[in-house]
């Protein structure tokens, strides 16, 4: 089996949004292994001095116990299209590193920077970030048919920046702009996408 994945932002030599992440692993370790354990990754991840100033990608490889923690520079990439692609049946709710399906859904992507999964006519996630899109009144709302529910997305919603609804591939054109979220980038971190970007 593949392992799981936590990644987590590290800025100036803080771990962001912890709390999620423990709540995730918690969750992936009951749902995949049936254990109760109960992990702390602020006492499991000494960040290391090199990683103490900027940002990082802090990330966590699992199973049954910590098999990897690694830090790896961060750069966001700039993705300014999306292409609609179509699977009915992949799954991804908990985040393993196993991603086979979803680099070959991104491998059709032709001239898009990044895909838009569609499953079963409802929008999901793109290859690595949920999505959130801004309404004609200026209001932020992400789909309820995510593939994986992200940390990021868990706190955005908690704080009321976003809310949850039911988005289908026809509903795009009710939005002006998408963003793509994910733990290491934020509503502010990037510019939106414009819906008519979406091909």
């Amino acid at each position: 089996m593949s392992l799981l994945v936590e990644t987590i932002k590290v800025e100036n030599g803080s771990l962001l949004n912890i709390s999620f992440h423990n709540e995730r692993m918690i969750r992936s370790l009951y749902g995949v292994f049936g254990l109760r354990n109960e992990p702390d990754l602020e006492k499991i991840i000494n960040v290391p001095e090199f990683a103490c100033k900027g940002i990082y990608k802090c990330r966590v490889e699992y199973d049954h116990e910590i098999r990897k923690v690694e830090f790896l520079p961060y750069k966001i990439k700039v993705i300014r299209s999306l292409k609609l692609v179509e699977d009915n049946t992949i799954e991804y709710a908990y985040k393993f590193t196993d991603r086979k399906r979803i680099e070959e859904l991104t491998a059709t992507r032709g001239e898009g920077d990044d895909i838009l999964i569609i499953k079963n006519g409802m929008v999901t996630d793109t290859s690595s970030a949920n999505v959130v899109f801004r309404d004609f009144n200026g209001n932020w709302v992400t789909p309820s048919t995510y593939l994986l529910p992200g940390t990021r997305r868990a706190s955005l919603l908690q704080k009321g920046m976003i809310n949850e609804t039911s988005i289908t591939y026809r509903d795009l054109n009710k939005y002006t702009e998408v963003k793509l979220i994910n733990a290491m980038t934020g509503l502010d971190d990037t510019e939106g996408i414009p819906v008519g970007n979406i091909i």
